[in-house]
């Protein structure tokens, strides 16, 4: 704006130089011209300024990590009889907040016409990315003066990791682990009363508490009740995000290293709880994975996840939430992506 009323000002003084020089109608036409020229402008501007609305819904919700990410901006004018130079710019900001990109559009829009711009932007690292507009400038009839608009617009996408295995090895004493759950496997028995596997003929050996006394005496021979496996969540996976703002580069190594235990623990058919501290709602968020869409939502959930500040607090919630339940193991994954197993680091995973 600077520059531009530097401008203007420097042909308003030529020309009036121009007119004391010269007796010259013409002169007097323009110099007439460029006097009222402002107030005219500033009454176009008033006129237009609201009429200019941006949109971002044609951005992609989701992307991923490493490829170009293509988002639309959708301009329309309002106006029904005026035609409107505008301007405006859209910012990337990563996970942490930071800039991470800036481009410019330009154009004109004619009466009750809808503009979609497009940009594409590449991403290093995943997490919560936003799209964002702030103003947009409205341009008067020459393009000499403009007026900024405010219209805040934000659009997220979430860059997901790429899930990838890592090294693990997992004991029979995790596997025959047996955890509280609903939902009781199909395919071996455990000690579980509450469900019954099977019934099936007596056994030397087999104990005498198991036997089915009721079917046992239908059948005339003896029965015996198998007893169900059921199938909880043998290993918990804690995010600890700590109490400091990452940068975007250690939220995103924190992200992948949560997706490859995640799906590595799915490969190998263990069911899982991955759970964090929310500081909002002062509670722990659980999420029970037993398959790979269960493993992409717990992701997409954990992209939300804010330090916390009160870390007394948070480690209350975490003893509450968990009295009473076991795990065979627990990881423990900090806000730089690092893995430690029941509290002590490992060279290589053996659960």
């Amino acid at each position: 704006m600077v520059r531009r009323s530097a401008g203007y000002l420097s042909v308003l003084l030529f020309t009036g130089y121009l007119y004391f020089m010269y007796d010259e109608a013409v002169l007097s036409g323009i110099l007439v011209f460029l006097l009222l020229y402002p107030a005219v402008s500033g009454v176009y501007l008033a006129a237009a300024g609201g009429k200019v609305v941006p949109d971002l819904e044609r951005v992609p919700p989701m992307g991923e990590k490493g490829k170009k990410i293509r988002a639309g901006v959708s301009v329309k004018n309002r106006g029904a009889h005026m035609s409107i130079r505008y301007e405006l710019a859209v910012r990337i900001r990563d996970s942490s907040g930071r800039k991470c990109g800036k481009q410019w559009f330009r154009g004109v829009l004619h009466p009750k016409e809808t503009e979609t711009v497009w940009l594409a932007f590449d991403i290093k690292y995943c997490g919560a990315v936003h799209v964002c507009i702030d103003r947009v400038r409205v341009y008067d009839f020459l393009g000499i003066f403009y007026r900024s608009v405010k219209c805040r617009r934000r659009a997220q996408v979430k860059v997901m990791p790429e899930f990838k295995l890592m090294p693990l090895e997992i004991t029979r004493r995790t596997r025959e682990f047996q955890a509280d759950a609903q939902e009781f496997s199909q395919e071996r028995r455990g000690d579980d009363p509450s469900e019954i596997y099977q019934v099936r003929e007596y056994r030397e050996r087999d104990p005498l508490k198991d036997i089915h006394w009721k079917l046992s005496a239908r059948e005339e021979k003896l029965m015996v009740k198998e007893r169900g496996f059921p199938l909880g969540c043998v290993v918990l996976m804690y995010i600890d995000c700590g109490t400091a703002k990452r940068p975007a580069a250690e939220f995103s190594k924190m992200l992948e290293a949560a997706a490859s235990l995640a799906i590595t623990l799915v490969s190998q058919k263990c069911t899982h709880m991955a759970a964090w501290y929310e500081e909002k709602n002062e509670r722990i968020v659980r999420w029970r994975i037993s398959d790979e869409e269960s493993a992409c939502s717990m992701i997409w959930d954990l992209m939300e996840i804010q330090p916390y500040h009160d870390a007394r607090k948070a480690e209350v919630c975490r003893s509450d939430a968990f009295r009473g339940q076991e795990f065979a193991a627990v990881v423990t994954i900090d806000g730089n992506g690092g893995m430690k197993k029941d509290g002590e680091a490992f060279d290589y995973l053996r659960l």
